[in-house]
């Protein structure tokens, strides 16, 4: 007897014994405990399977009893998602005759979730897609044959808002809507951020007043400026590895004349940027979004005072942050390429 492993299935066996014994559900559960102690079924499964017995259904094998036959097979659900998978439960429903919970089971069993879509910067046309894949494509072969990401020299803008709302998690009901936080008013008070930065850190930064934003003489004087922080604080650049690849975004102000001449003057490099190509940008998929999180909830009631906390975040972050922020260019180049040019996770 000491070898013997009780299962559910014993215990089933027990329960319709106990029932052609013309024993309640009570009853048999006092005789379960009393013969297996914690391993007897619960009254309330007792009183379940007294039900069942009670309707001349006596089988009490484990998992094949009681399951329907399926009303479709899943290939045929797969068919229906790989043609469409934004096709709601009900519509997948309708296509193959059965009911929504139907589907819902048979979505749960093949492993399926819903995941909300993210937004993204652009709808890309075919001839975008194919721009993006094959400008990372041949990045990659240059990357294998002599990389350059040490070289590297990347920036853009970003607008920093006085006061910046944090979308705050709500533990509501199923169904319940959770609770809604408003975006920063585009309108409201702020200043807009200009950044470059190398694998090292931060080369140079402005800060515009409120009301200024970044024109084509803007940008070209803001080339200059950075040339003389090269110098200052890379001066290895010069002796070692020539001038700077320089990696921005196609913004009108970025590939105006009077830029391209001064870039041209200065003899660096512009790495090769598709437009609308955010997730190919280090600022924006590394640097702003974790600045992003940090300004959660911070509110400033001077141009001074967002002044301050640049700098004071610039100094907080190691230079491991912005190493891997450039050295992540490859893997997205290579997700770039296997998404067939599209926008990836």
């Amino acid at each position: 007897m000491s070898n013997f492993v009780l299962e559910n299935h014993d215990l089933r066996i027990s329960l319709r014994f106990c029932y052609f014994l013309k024993k309640n559900a009570a009853e048999a559960h006092r005789m379960l405990v009393e013969a297996y102690g914690d391993h007897a079924l619960s009254e309330r499964q007792c009183r379940n399977w007294f039900q069942q017995f009670a309707s001349n259904d006596f089988d009490v094998r484990n998992e094949e009893r009681g399951r329907p036959p399926k009303k479709f097979e899943d290939a045929e659900l797969q068919a229906i998602l790989d043609e469409d998978d934004t096709l709601s439960q009900k519509q997948m429903a309708e296509m193959l005759n059965v009911s929504r919970a139907t589907i819902s089971n048979r979505l749960k069993a093949m492993g399926k979730i819903y995941k909300i879509g993210k937004w993204v910067p652009h709808k890309l046309n075919d001839r975008q897609m194919e721009n993006r894949k094959t400008t990372c494509e041949n990045l990659l072969l240059r990357h294998k044959r002599k990389s350059v990401l040490h070289r590297i020299v990347t920036g853009d803008e970003k607008w920093i808002y006085f006061k910046n709302p944090k979308r705050k998690k709500s533990c509501v009901d199923p169904g319940q809507p959770a609770k809604s936080t408003a975006k920063p008013d585009r309108f409201g008070k702020k200043t807009m951020l200009c950044v470059w930065w190398d694998q090292k850190g931060v080369v140079y930064h402005e800060l515009l007043k409120t009301g200024e934003t970044v024109n084509a003489d803007r940008y070209r004087q803001q080339m200059i400026n950075l040339n003389h922080a090269l110098i200052e604080k890379r001066p290895e650049w010069a002796r070692r590895h020539g001038k700077a690849i320089l990696l921005h975004d196609n913004a009108p102000s970025h590939t105006a004349k009077p830029v391209k001449d001064t870039l041209t003057a200065l003899r660096w490099e512009v790495l090769p940027h598709p437009p609308y190509s955010p997730d190919l940008a280090p600022s924006d998929y590394h640097l702003f979004s974790s600045m992003g999180h940090a300004l959660a909830e911070q509110h400033f009631d001077s141009y001074e005072e967002v002044e301050n906390w640049v700098t004071q975040w610039f100094a907080s972050k190691e230079e491991q942050f912005f190493w891997r922020g450039i050295h992540k260019l490859p893997e997205r180049w290579s997700k770039c390429v296997e998404s067939e040019g599209n926008y990836f996770e």
